[in-house]
């Protein structure tokens, strides 16, 4: 499940210029050669602040006592936002673990970005820990639209499954107080 979230912020990074002539077409691939090849691309958002809103769209994770997944089903559909500043050092170079260039035995099967989508999906296999991603969406340099639904094993016979979606805009400059909402 943390690799869900710290790809979340990857998408503000990876999702750059739909006006872009640039394409990137990676299959089998590291997390860490992934995130290279968007590091050296044209494709960036503009810095600035960005108000983003995140929404579970389903979490099944079986054997969770009752309680505990009733607590859970309440928040489901429900948006979660927040507001970031994406610094003009961010866009250029960005942290390579938002791309889960930090997490071991993390392969893409494939990556695309290009002409303003992406389609990426990942494996990453980490005893015991099994988990499969997808990643699809629209991107411009103030916009991005993605849904991620990741299936994985957290534990021998303990599956798990998320759907959620993340949309994001540019509104402006960042004024110092992006992360307080």
């Amino acid at each position: 499940m943390r690799l869900v979230f710290c790809l979340v912020p990857a998408a503000a990074l990876a999702l750059g210029a739909c006006h872009s002539k640039t394409t990137i077409d990676a299959k089998n691939a590291s997390a860490e050669s992934v995130a290279k090849q968007v590091q050296a691309s044209d494709l960036k958002p503009r810095p600035g602040r960005w108000e983003s809103a995140m929404k579970i769209e389903k979490m099944d994770l079986p054997g969770m006592p009752p309680e505990a997944q009733a607590a859970m089903q309440k928040g489901l559909g429900t948006a979660k936002t927040f507001i970031t500043c994406l610094t003009p050092e961010q866009v250029n170079r960005p942290n390579a673990g938002f791309f889960g260039a930090h997490e071991t035995g993390c392969t893409y099967q494939h990556f695309t970005m290009a002409g303003g989508t992406l389609d990426a999906e990942m494996t990453c296999n980490r005893a015991p820990m099994q988990m499969h991603m997808t990643m699809q969406g629209n991107y411009s340099p103030d916009s991005y639209a993605i849904r991620v639904s990741n299936q994985g094993e957290m534990a021998p016979g303990k599956t798990m499954s998320t759907t959620m979606s993340i949309s994001s805009r540019r509104v402006g400059d960042c004024n110092g107080t992006e992360g307080n909402k």
